[in-house]
């Protein structure tokens, strides 16, 4: 990252600390620091993404990336949309008055303002976080651990790293098919999210983001169509290898 903005000095970089989408990953604090120094000292805008901070299984992530330099230019952004309900799509941000203002304005000349009610149904979701976020983080890791163990019994050969938040495996394919398993899949009804779309220049090809918020029925029945999808890719590709003999 020093690298890349020394090389192109970029004006703004939007980073995912919490729970990357789509690998899952957490950003710890020695990084975190020194991210946030880095900012600070190129005076590189960043705009910090924290819309799976809530979604954590086994240990709340750091602090937040404003927290390690009060001079870094950062502008945080946050959403109810993950946390609580998809349906709600009301978010916040938080940055220096300044930018606050500034956003203000740009915004009155674009409408009115978000809707009533749901501003009153987010406020009253925060003021109640500490009894609603614990049950859903539980929810979601009894899912986590249904689809991890899906994968185990119908994929084995798939690798993945067990997610600490979020809501999606991040799973690398033993051969570059997650475009043609994606588009066979996406003829059967189920949609998943090719590694291409995450990536630049082609990368990605090898992986496949596997959200696991639906019910313990809906993921084993999606497994079982999907198995014999990828039993037919596998064998088609392994009947299209060249084998040399010596």
């Amino acid at each position: 990252m020093a690298a890349i903005i020394a090389q192109t000095a970029p004006r703004l970089a939007y980073l995912m600390p919490d729970f990357q989408n789509p690998t899952g990953q957490c950003m710890d604090h020695a990084t975190r620091q020194t991210v946030a120094e880095l900012a600070a000292r190129t005076c590189t805008t960043l705009v910090v993404d924290e819309t799976m901070v809530d979604l954590w299984y086994n240990a709340p992530p750091p602090p937040p990336l404003a927290a390690f330099n009060r001079e870094a230019p950062i502008i945080s952004v946050g959403s109810t949309g993950k946390s609580f309900w998809g349906g709600l799509r009301l978010g916040w941000i938080r940055a220096s008055s300044q930018t606050i203002a500034a956003l203000v304005q740009t915004r009155d000349t674009l409408d009115l303002g978000s809707p009533l009610l749901e501003q009153l149904a987010t406020c009253w979701l925060l003021e109640n976080e500490s009894t609603l976020l614990p049950a859903r983080r539980h929810q979601l890791k009894a899912r986590r651990d249904m689809c991890a163990s899906l994968m185990q019994e119908y994929f084995p050969q798939w690798k993945f790293r067990m997610p600490e938040g979020g809501l999606s495996f991040w799973v690398e394919l033993p051969e570059m098919m997650a475009t043609r398993f994606a588009a066979r899949a996406e003829g059967s009804g189920i949609h998943i999210g090719v590694g291409t779309r995450f990536g630049l220049a082609g990368s990605g090809e090898r992986n496949l983001r596997l959200p696991f918020t639906l019910d313990d029925e809906t993921l084993r029945r999606a497994f079982t169509t999907l198995q014999p999808i990828w039993a037919t890719l596998a064998g088609q590709s392994g009947g299209n290898k060249m084998r040399k003999i010596i």
